[in-house]
């Protein structure tokens, strides 16, 4: 091998050795990393630097390659207690450890910090990898232990309890028997000079997302098996070892369940499931005012407002289009642009915007319904308006679980995939933000962005997303109020 094999390359052979190959072989096939993906890195990587803040004195090292290691060595010889970032290598194989600390008899134990909220089976090999490595080079590890995010216990402004230090040594010994094995594998799967053959399958997005997943499944039909709602994986892997991925060339006699079998006639014949009785009647359930409702939240790793756990959602923002007896319709908004807490404008403006009469629409309730009711445990003052508010909401997407299915939603109840059907006039491909997780992105990005310019554009883009939301729901409820209409006349 020209280049010793790296820690991230050995795990990616670990989920797919296809991904492996490429990205070491064509690393230019791979899908760009997204916005919200680069997120999720500098949210680890922040993580990562807090978790050094709990080792006082303990030594960074620095450089890549052959530099790090030989700045690691020198550190150990110059009697360094505990490093961050140490590298070293062992035969073909390259690793840096997040935390190293000597203890007093002399051994290490090792630490790697994950931004995760439990021990996950890809830690165990993440680390025995290290120590494999560490071992083999001459270093006595007496411990592995893997440094988690507590969400249980910790609570902001006591930051003190941030992380969970588990030890998992006897988990990560049990792996490294296999290690040689795995690495003459992975060797063998390199020195050829075609990509291996290799089907699609649940690999390609577990543990983690592969960045060649768009490449690899570009053959893959629109109306596939994939969009068979809650399809077991086993079904599919046994429908893609057939290379049976269209839904039109499913065995008649395939075993599906009564919603699944209902998805797929429905395709076949290219005809909508429609109850507009039961439609009628859930539409008559609404009272006016009709409050459009939708929130945008964020969650950190690392918590910043009093009473907020580790990834717990806080809302920085809403929408609100209000539809009155008499058709008029007014649009309410709040977005919040700076860094302090969110909350008290918002919950102060959510007052106003939201009046203590009407039904409350959404569109997926469980989320409004929580953020309500967590604010109203940590707002006392505003729990009486959040309690009635979310006594009140209805969900609009029940209405395409149960009672409106169509095989343009490709098996699917989001409202992304629900508006081109039955309001193909609106559509979110031409904004700027298109997706929740990425207005968590660029939210971040606008309170903290000091060109005024570049901020203006962020919170227009941002306003623009969480309005059409709204709108999106205003407009199918008139869709379903038409559609019953025609029902009716006819």
């Amino acid at each position: 091998m020209v280049a010793p094999l790296t820690k991230s390359q050995f795990m990616s052979g670990l989920q797919c050795h296809k991904q492996l190959w490429l990205e070491v072989n064509e690393p230019h096939r791979a899908t760009a990393l997204t916005p919200v993906q680069q997120r999720i890195i500098d949210q680890g990587e922040e993580v990562g630097e807090y978790a050094r803040q709990q080792f006082p004195g303990g030594q960074l090292i620095k450089g890549s390659g052959m530099v790090a290691i030989q700045a690691t060595q020198n550190a150990i010889v110059s009697g360094a207690s505990c490093l961050f970032e140490a590298a070293f290598s062992f035969r073909g194989l390259f690793v840096r450890c997040d935390i190293l600390c000597k203890t007093s008899a002399g051994s290490w134990q090792l630490i790697e910090v994950k931004s995760s909220s439990k021990v996950k089976d890809e830690h165990l090999w993440d680390i025995a990898i290290q120590k494999y490595v560490l071992s083999s080079a001459g270093l006595v590890i007496d411990a592995a232990r893997l440094m988690h995010v507590n969400t249980r216990t910790c609570c902001f402004p006591d930051l003190s309890n941030l992380f969970k230090i588990v030890d998992i040594t006897a988990e990560v010994d049990r792996l490294l028997p296999e290690i040689p094995n795995k690495l003459r594998q992975f060797e063998e799967i390199l020195a050829e000079n075609l990509e291996p053959t290799l089907a699609i399958g649940k690999q390609c997005n577990s543990p983690n997302s592969c960045p060649f997943t768009v490449d690899c499944w570009k053959h893959v039909p629109d109306v596939s098996i994939f969009t068979i709602p809650r399809l077991d994986w086993k079904k599919k892997e046994a429908l893609i070892s057939q290379e049976i991925l269209a839904i039109v060339d499913l065995p008649s006699a395939f075993s599906l369940t009564a919603n699944q079998r209902a998805y797929v006639d429905g395709v076949l014949s290219d005809a909508p499931f429609i109850d507009a009785d039961a439609i009628a009647a859930s539409l008559a359930k609404l009272t006016y005012p009709i409050h459009f409702f939708d929130f945008e939240a964020q969650n950190p790793a690392i918590p910043r407002f009093d009473g907020l756990k580790p990834y717990e959602q806080f809302p920085f923002q809403y929408s609100c289009h209000v539809l009155h007896n008499n058709g008029s319709i007014e649009h309410r908004e709040y977005l919040h642009t700076d860094c302090s807490d969110p909350r008290p404008d918002l919950l102060a403006a959510l007052a106003i915007d939201i009046t203590s009469t009407g039904s409350v629409i959404v569109y997926h309730q469980s989320f409004e319904a929580t953020l309500l009711r967590r604010l109203a445990q940590n707002f006392p003052k505003h729990a009486e308006h959040l309690e009635s508010i979310a006594s009140r909401l209805w969900d609009l997407e029940d209405i395409f679980k149960q009672h409106y299915k169509h095989p343009a939603f490709r098996g699917s109840t989001s409202i992304k995939n629900v508006l081109p059907t039955l309001v193909p006039t609106l559509s979110y491909k031409a904004l700027a933000v298109q997706r929740g997780d990425h207005a968590q992105t660029v939210w971040e990005e606008m309170i903290n962005c000091a060109d005024q310019a570049k901020k203006k554009q962020a919170i227009s883009g941002l306003k623009a997303y969480c309005q059409l939301d709204t709108l999106a729901m205003v407009e199918i409820h008139q869709a379903l109020l038409q559609l019953c209409a025609t029902q009716d006349s006819s």
